[in-house]
């Protein structure tokens, strides 16, 4: 390998190295996102735009669109430049004049980093958090534009040319039919948005109340009925979000308080067990211990192998039987435990040859 290889093989290396540092800092930029997502964010995202939501012009043309692209590239432009213009005062108006002092008297450059540096700072942070917040916002409005723009002509032609039922279901429910579908988002169309078509049903209402049943409902009442309507839908929008948090905050809660470690003492019968067990498991355990200890408690003290009369078992000078009786001043087990331990009388007999 040459030198341009052994040049190439270092360019390509860092390349990876510095896409691998990009894609793990926006994977932890994603994964915290997600990780501070709750339902109340969710909620106010959508009350705050219910306004820009029900104004929105859904027949808005391409054209159209291409501007307000344009319009948010111009505004990210002045943005940028608003914060570079921040950071460059503070530099040249601030750092430097420090920086030339500490050259003629060290200790007034070391007052001023030291009474004012921190203010710097906190201003060039919220200035770069503002600019973070701003420029995010202007990407999702771009990204969402786009998103309409394109998923309009993927729609479209899904309804001019599919077959499908699906599809001629939809076109049979639009006024008009393909036409109206092909004319949507033309240049010259009309708007189109659920405000507009509630100002022009509230316009053909009578204008007030003048005496007459059929006039009760009229411009007035439903624009008062309408205001009252979205303010109380959005506080309860939040409500329920807030509810949907809080019972998922109470979840979790229980769930780490059943995960938890617990330490228990089962006694039964005079013996004594330690037991470890997480707190959701822990009835189980404990039942499953006192099953045990039943279990080995009235277990028997000997089993008889073979069937039949004894002479059948076959039995040799050489192998002899032998044979050890414990008799214990219980008449019913558990006979081991640590209380009869303590003054248990036992006799044992061994027969050391049976024939």
């Amino acid at each position: 390998m040459g030198w341009f290889g052994k040049l190439w093989a270092k360019i390509t290396g860092k390349v990876v190295e510095w896409g691998k540092s990009f894609g793990g800092w926006l994977w932890e930029g994603i994964t915290k996102f997600l990780s501070n997502f709750s339902f109340e964010k969710g909620a106010r995202f959508i009350t705050s735009n219910w306004d820009s939501f029900w104004n929105f012009n859904w027949n808005i043309s391409d054209e159209q669109i291409d501007k307000n692209m344009m319009n948010i590239a111009n505004q990210f432009i002045s943005t940028t430049a608003g914060f570079l213009g921040n950071m460059a005062g503070k530099l040249v108006c601030g750092v430097l004049p420090t920086i030339g002092i500490a050259f003629i008297n060290k200790a007034a450059a070391m007052h001023i980093a030291l009474s004012k540096g921190p203010e710097m700072l906190m201003e060039v942070s919220t200035a770069f958090g503002s600019y973070v917040k701003q420029s995010f916002n202007m990407a999702m409005k771009a990204i969402a534009w786009q998103l309409f723009k394109h998923g309009r002509r993927v729609v479209k032609m899904f309804l001019d040319k599919s077959p499908s039922t699906l599809a001629t279901a939809i076109v049979s429910m639009v006024p008009g039919g393909k036409d109206t579908i092909k004319k949507w988002g033309d240049e010259k169309g009309e708007e189109w948005s659920f405000g507009k078509q509630r100002r022009e049903a509230r316009e053909k209402l009578p204008e007030k109340y003048d005496g007459k049943l059929s006039t009760i409902w009229n411009q007035d009442s439903s624009e008062e009925f309408w205001d009252e309507f979205s303010d109380n839908c959005k506080e309860a929008i939040i409500l329920v979000a807030q509810g949907l948090d809080e019972y998922i905050a109470l979840q979790r809660i229980e769930e780490n308080r059943q995960q938890q470690l617990v330490n228990a003492v089962v006694e039964n019968g005079g013996e004594r067990f330690r037991l470890v067990s997480s707190l959701r498991n822990l009835q189980e355990n404990v039942a499953n211990v006192l099953a045990q200890t039943e279990i080995l408690g009235n277990r028997d003290i000997g089993q008889f192998v073979g069937s039949g009369d004894i002479s059948e078992v076959p039995n040799s000078s050489n192998l002899k039987i032998q044979l050890t009786f414990i008799l214990y001043n219980y008449e019913k087990p558990p006979y081991w435990t640590k209380e009869r331990r303590s003054k248990l009388q036992k006799t044992q007999i061994e027969l050391p040859s049976v024939e």
